[in-house]
């Protein structure tokens, strides 16, 4: 009976590790967004994990033309320890000239090459490619992709820097052809509290070609975590050159699964 009973105890000890084990095992990263500021993540979704974000409203000013946008979504899934297939849908749009409907449609491959589940920096790499699947008026009616490169840098006290730079080839405006574009963007990130942090970002883009412009802008805003794996956040993007578009509001929300 002594000999059982030891067989019994060692049995759910060694279950109970087990246990344990796989409650360690299923741990989550913490949450990290590629909104609301530009400058894009490094980190990925844990994989057989869904991420959702939610550009909930915008609306930009430029001069007198206004347009606006209602649930810009990236959804995400975690197919590997280091990599998350994304699918971005800009569900409604309304530009300046009174077009408005559904937006072209991205498909993002996020790769982590380090940094993802600990040490003081993280880069990863994002190729993506933009489907023509917009109304009229809306999409740019050809296919555009590119390659986005975020890192990101944890600071003292309660301070975070992400830097990205990017490479587009992107259509004319005319229909007749592409060009490149190209993106850098730097941004400061600080706790207030455990549950509210703040940031402020520099962006910056230039085109190259007959339609080349050059638009610089500055942003801000505030996060809000509602709870571990729930996050909501909104603030602003000012335009600094005669290029940019002047000036556009925003609020969204993102959770993961």
């Amino acid at each position: 009976m002594a000999l059982r009973i030891k067989q019994i105890v060692g049995l759910a000890v060694t279950a109970a590790g087990i246990q344990i084990s796989m409650a360690q095992s299923a741990v989550l990263r913490p949450l990290s967004t590629d909104r609301p500021d530009a400058t894009e993540s490094p980190y990925t979704v844990d994989k057989q994990h869904f991420q959702f974000e939610l550009e909930v409203a915008s609306a930009t000013r430029n001069g007198g033309d206004e347009s606006y946008a209602l649930g810009e979504l990236n959804m995400k899934y975690g197919f590997g320890i280091n990599s998350d297939l994304q699918v971005v849908l800009p569900i409604h749009e309304h530009v300046a000239g009174g077009a408005e409907g559904f937006g072209d449609m991205q498909i993002r491959l996020k790769h982590n090459l380090w940094g993802n589940d600990g040490g003081d920096t993280a880069l990863a790499i994002m190729p993506f490619l933009q489907i023509p699947t917009g109304s009229d008026g809306i999409s740019s009616d050809v296919f555009d992709g590119g390659i986005i490169v975020p890192l990101a840098i944890k600071g003292a006290k309660g301070w975070g820097y992400g830097f990205q730079v990017e490479a587009d080839l992107v259509s004319d405006e005319k229909g007749d052809g592409h060009h490149f574009s190209f993106l850098a963007s730097a941004t400061a990130a600080h706790a207030i509290t455990e549950s509210v942090g703040c940031f402020g970002e520099i962006m910056g883009i230039a085109g190259e070609g007959a339609e080349a412009t050059k638009e610089a802008y500055f942003n801000s805003g505030l996060t809000w975590a509602a709870e571990e794996n729930l996050q909501f956040d909104g603030g602003v993007r000012v335009g600094l050159t005669d290029e940019s578009e002047d000036f556009t509001p925003f609020f969204g929300v993102s959770a993961k699964f």
